[in-house]
Parts: C-alpha cells; sequence; structure tokens
C-alpha cells in the first residue's frame, strides 16, 4: 500500500486498521475471561471499552516509525501499534484514580464505575496493570527478528519505568508551589514526550531495524514534539471547551498540575495576584468567578502568549529535524503536518 501523503489521511486508515487489531485482542481476552473468570467480565468489560474512544495517535506513530526505516508493508506492525494503545488506555486508568478524575473522553472514568468508590479504585488499579502487562505480552508475542524484537522490548520497558517516574514527580510537584520551568518540563519529557512521541516512533523504528543515529535523532524530534504537545494540552485544560476535551476546564487548576502556565504566573505576577493564585490554585470545586479569574491572570501577566510561543518555538526546531528522520519527501511532510495537527488540535 501506498502511503498517503496527507497526515490526516494517513491516520485515518491506519486509525481503523487499529480498531480491527484492538476488537480482536479484547475479543480473545473476553472469551478467557467468560470462561475461567466469569465474576470478573463486567469489570473487563470496562477495559475493553476505555481501549477506542481516543485518537490512537501512539499507534498510528509505531506504524509510522517502521516505515521511516522499512520499505516492506506488513500487517504485524499492528500489534506493536496496539500494544501501546492498550498501555495508553492502562495509564489513562490510574491517571484518573491519581487525579480524581471523574470524566474521561465525555463519559464516566473507570473507577467511577462502582457504587462503591474504594471497590471502583481498586478495580481500576488492577485494570491498569492488567493493561500493562497485556501490552507487554502483546509486543513479546509478535513476530518480528528475535534481536529486534528483544532491543524493541527492552527499550519498551525502560519508558515504562521512565513514564511512571515522570508521573510520580508530577505527583511531587503538585504539593508545592515552589517548582522551576526545569522542573516542569523534565515532567513533560518524561511523562508525556517519552511514552507519546519518541516511544511509538521509536519502536517502530526497532522493529524495521533503524540504526542509533535514526533512534537519535527521532528522539530529539519527539522531544520537541511532545513538550509542544503537553503545553497545548495545558492550554486546553484551561482555555477548551469542556464538551469537546471531554473533562472539566477546572480539573488541572483544582489539581495544582504543575504547568507553565503557573510558574511563568507566579514568577512574574505581582503580590495581589500571586496571593489569589496560592490561595484558589490548587483548591477543590473552586466557583466560576475564581476560575475566570486566574484565566484573567494567566492572559495579564503573559503566561498564554509565553507558552503559545514556546509552543511556536519548538515546532520549529523539531521540523528542523525532520530531513534527518527519512529522505522521503512524503514521510517527511506527513511528519511535518502531524507536528502541526498537534499543536492545532481543540481537543
Amino acid at each position: 500500500m501506498r502511503t498517503k501523503s496527507d497526515f490526516k489521511t494517513y491516520h485515518h486508515e491506519v486509525y481503523q486498521q487499529l480498531e480491527h487489531e484492538l476488537k480482536a485482542i479484547s475479543s480473545n481476552r473476553t472469551t478467557v475471561i467468560k470462561k475461567d473468570f466469569q465474576d470478573l467480565e463486567k469489570v473487563h468489560t470496562r477495559f475493553v471499552e476505555s481501549l477506542f474512544g481516543g485518537k490512537m495517535i501512539r499507534g498510528t506513530l509505531v506504524k509510522l516509525g517502521y516505515e521511516l526505516v522499512s520499505k516492506k508493508e506488513t500487517k504485524e506492525i499492528l500489534k506493536p501499534a496496539a500494544a501501546f494503545e492498550i498501555f495508553h488506555s492502562a495509564l489513562l486508568i490510574h491517571d484518573d484514580v491519581i487525579d480524581a478524575s471523574p470524566l474521561r473522553r465525555g463519559k464516566p472514568t473507570v473507577y467511577m464505575q462502582e457504587r462503591d468508590k474504594q471497590l471502583g479504585i481498586s478495580q481500576a488499579i488492577c485494570l491498569g496493570d492488567l493493561g500493562i502487562t497485556l501490552a507487554v505480552r502483546i509486543l513479546a508475542e509478535s513476530n518480528f527478528p528475535p534481536e529486534r524484537k528483544n532491543n524493541a522490548l527492552s527499550y519498551f520497558l525502560t519508558m515504562i519505568s521512565q513514564t511512571i517516574l515522570g508521573e510520580m514527580l508530577d505527583i511531587q510537584s503538585a504539593q508545592t508551589y515552589e517548582r522551576t520551568e526545569q522542573q516542569v518540563m523534565k515532567v513533560h519529557l518524561m511523562k508525556t514526550a517519552n511514552y507519546t512521541i519518541v516511544g511509538p516512533l521509536t519502536v517502530g523504528a526497532i522493529l524495521a531495524g533503524g540504526d542509533e543515529t535514526l533512534l537519535e535523532n527521532i528522539k530529539r524530534f519527539g522531544e520537541k514534539v511532545g513538550v509542544a504537545f503537553q503545553i497545548q494540552d495545558d492550554i486546553l485544560g484551561v482555555f477548551g471547551d469542556n464538551t469537546e476535551i471531554g473533562k472539566s476546564t477546572t480539573s488541572d487548576i483544582e489539581e495544582n498540575k504543575s504547568t507553565l502556565f503557573i510558574t511563568y504566573c507566579l514568577k512574574h505576577a505581582n503580590a495581589k495576584q500571586k496571593a489569589f493564585l496560592k490561595s484558589y490554585y490548587g483548591k477543590k470545586d473552586i466557583t466560576k468567578k475564581h476560575y475566570e479569574e486566574i484565566k484573567t491572570i494567566f492572559v495579564t501577566t503573559g503566561a498564554l502568549t509565553y507558552c503559545q510561543n514556546k509552543i511556536a518555538e519548538l515546532t520549529a526546531e523539531a521540523k528542523k529535524i525532520i530531513p534527518s528522520l527519512t529522505k522521503d519527501k512524503t514521510k517527511q511532510k506527513l511528519l511535518a503536518q502531524f507536528t502541526d495537527l498537534l499543536i492545532k488540535r481543540n481537543k
């Protein structure tokens, strides 16, 4: 199949392929659950449902990473691609518990689907754990040359560890207002860029036989795009439409989320603004009035403009790296369009 020259079309086609692959995997797992663990069928269904409805960007990038190296078409790459989507869903289930988020993609989060809150949390943690192990198993059972697959598995497990450590740093930073831009960027690199952009492209490239130079260039490209993606996500988390982003636009504020917004504001705000932020940023159930005032401070201190400029800067730097990833003009165009799509999205 000839690679499509525009990312939206390419993404749409891979999305459909991934849906088919995930349905097959889910069906096999459901058969096992029904046969041996009937009492868990209802709970397991929640995990299956969590696999669908997202953008499937990570799975798409696994396939694109493979195609940066190999010209040979193979459906086998859909298995590692599906593994990334399963891992992503597992992380979201855990993340929603950690953040006490009631909504995901406009629907109740997995842990909220039990009347007993503690039961819901306990089952959600177990489902997330199962998802991570399933993702590793699918990658391990995929049919690629043993050395490449072992390298991909080793990288995948390291990536999982780095992502979890990034999450732990994020949790830790939410306990204070004393955080620097450098600390925030480190979390963005470890927690977001690592498994959203760098990881999928790298695993695909490793499975296709990509060399160390390519993998290093993927890392450089993916880190810049990944951080820009997270900053845009933070902008949408405050200034977006909650019906489009599928979650509350006050949740990031109520969680005292570590973003460039708050670090920049606390550095550049006047005394009155700082006092207001420390009174209401990170507090649960803030009023609409307080929420609007925090948004105003983000604008008047220049934080919003600073974040938007940082996205533009990172995006421009990332695009300069694209020619080092592939000499294929069609794939260069895909990567450039993908980069633009991530930062111009509204959800």
